[in-house]
């Protein structure tokens, strides 16, 4: 018996055989030397154009949550600040040991 029969005959879990798939397999690397030769691969020219079609990217939203981050922090010391200078304003201590 050939060992090459038993493998045309096998089904994946889709009910392929596996002359079916390669000729998938086949036809799919046909479509991509084409679209490679046409100059329309997806590797560089996608992210390139992503790259530069899109101005909010990493380093642009870093530095936008950033200075988000330094005025919370600044608004929220100077309310504190304010707040303490308030209170001792309003309950000042009298210290009679000396």
């Amino acid at each position: 018996m050939d060992e090459s029969a038993p493998l045309n005959m096998e089904k994946d879990g889709q009910g392929e055989s596996v002359d079916e798939l390669r000729q998938r397999l086949n036809h799919m690397k046909r479509m991509m030397a084409e679209r490679q030769a046409n100059g329309m691969g997806m590797e560089d020219d996608g992210r390139m154009k992503a790259r530069n079609g899109n101005i909010i990217d990493g380093s642009f939203l870093s530095f936008v949550f950033a200075v988000a981050l330094i005025v919370i922090l600044s608004v929220s010391v100077y309310a504190f600040y304010h707040l303490y200078h308030a209170i001792l304003k309003k309950f000042p201590s009298h210290h009679t040991e000396l």
